[in-house]
């Protein structure tokens, strides 16, 4: 058991070492950014490496993924909190092979054919809850940071506790979604019910 939660704690910290990574020059270019008022703050950096992270431990159902060099789509509803950090991220990383693509989207109507929808805290209420009507019963990992957010039916929710992100996934929204989740991504998780 102490050596599970040992592997565990080292997934962790190798997650949250390659949000520095993955954004180019690490947390240099972050801060830089982050002065300049033009940019991702490293909150957000390492969000976008969680949503990275997020992908090599999900499973889609096969006609999600589609065949071949099929790209892997990230969306963002309404404004973009990530600056160019999940631009930097789809020009150096692959899924499983295959190019990432990222869309920023105007509504959750327009999300279309996404493997992850991440629906940032500055969307309204209805945004949000318009993104968990269309992500029901569709294969699309949904992903937000608003309080509730994972017990409304989305299916991981961001959190910012004692200076650190973590997240929280809704079990039965990613069954409904077909989606299956690792069970190192879920020992990472605090684990919240459905609508």
């Amino acid at each position: 058991m102490q050596q599970t939660r040992t592997g565990v704690a080292c997934l962790l910290v190798a997650a949250v070492c390659l949000g520095a990574a993955l954004v180019g020059a690490g947390a240099t270019k972050v801060q830089a950014q982050e002065d300049q008022g033009s940019g991702a703050s490293r909150e957000y950096a390492i969000k976008a490496a969680y949503l990275y992270q997020f992908s090599r431990y999900v499973q889609w159902p096969a006609e999600a993924i589609g065949g071949g060099e099929t790209p892997f789509v990230i969306g963002v509803v309404g404004s973009d909190p990530f600056g160019e950090v999940l631009d930097e991220i789809a020009r150096t990383k692959k899924v499983e092979g295959r190019p990432i693509v990222v869309r920023r989207l105007a509504s959750a109507a327009d999300y279309g054919p996404c493997h992850i929808v991440f629906v940032p805290s500055s969307a309204t209420a209805a945004e949000r809850e318009a993104a968990i009507r269309k992500a029901h019963g569709a294969p699309v990992l949904l992903v937000g940071e608003d309080s509730g957010f994972a017990q409304r039916g989305g299916t991981v929710n961001f959190l910012v506790e004692d200076n650190k992100v973590r997240f929280e996934i809704n079990v039965d929204a990613a069954k409904q979604q077909r989606l299956k989740i690792s069970s190192k991504l879920l020992s990472l998780a605090k684990i919240v019910g459905g609508p």
